[in-house]
């Protein structure tokens, strides 16, 4: 039981301290991020830190992962919600909460995707498993309506360029992607498209020339989602 309470109140320890560390990057951006800041945050000695994480790099790759986790979870949670849609709208409603969840956690999705942080790079083996997770779930719709049929690509999203055809299969082999070269290429394609309306929104950059972006966004993914051959039902 003692154990237990041990065990327990290291964990809250630990969530404050990456509490303490997303303020910080709320107030100063990643570079305003280091272990002594964040002990005057929780006014506690630098070197008590040392006791949850034995440095700034394990803080940091523990918010990542945190982050990923928790943006696979919406997307997966999207997905499940739809359940008993055609497939389209599934991922339709897939790709409409990665946005709403960067625009709720704009702070941890700056971190997984804005700047690099000077002098951290990231553990493959620790941060690469969270990514997957979530991008194998808008890869995974796109392989079903291929299957099925449901989406039949045009020129020139029908074939995976030559240049590009061999990395895919390098990552499908790496990392376990259960899809095939075109639906990994169909979600970078996208992915790229709907990720940069998402970072120029958050910057502000967009709001200003299109008004409404809760209407510009759905318009781009439907028009993305029938360019690809997944064009709605009638």
């Amino acid at each position: 039981m003692k154990a237990a309470r041990v065990e327990h109140r290291r964990e809250n320890v630990r969530e404050a301290i990456k509490q303490a560390a997303r303020r910080l990057m709320e107030q100063h951006g990643t570079a305003g991020l280091s272990l002594r800041a964040i002990a005057r945050e929780l006014d506690m000695l630098p070197s008590g830190l040392y006791h949850y994480y034995p440095g700034l790099d394990e803080l940091i790759t523990a918010l990542i992962v945190d982050n990923f986790n928790a943006l696979a979870d919406a997307l997966a949670n999207a997905r499940d919600a739809a359940a008993g849609q055609p497939v389209r709208e599934q991922l339709t409603a897939v790709l409409l909460a990665y946005r709403r969840w960067a625009m709720e956690h704009p702070v941890d999705f700056q971190l997984i995707y804005g700047n690099p942080i000077p002098g951290y790079a990231a553990p493959r083996d620790v941060t690469v498993p969270p990514v997957i997770r979530g991008f194998a779930v808008i890869v995974g719709l796109i392989e079903t309506l291929l299957q099925t049929g449901e989406a039949v690509p045009p020129p020139p999203y029908d074939a995976v360029p030559p240049a590009v055809a061999a990395n895919l299969q390098a990552l499908i082999a790496r990392d376990g992607y259960p899809v095939s070269p075109l639906a990994l290429y169909l979600g970078v394609v996208g992915w790229g498209q709907l990720h940069g309306i998402v970072m120029l929104e958050l910057f502000h950059h967009l709001q200003p020339v299109v008004g409404d972006m809760d209407t510009h966004y759905q318009t781009q993914v439907e028009n993305l989602l029938a360019a690809m051959g997944a064009a709605r039902q009638s």
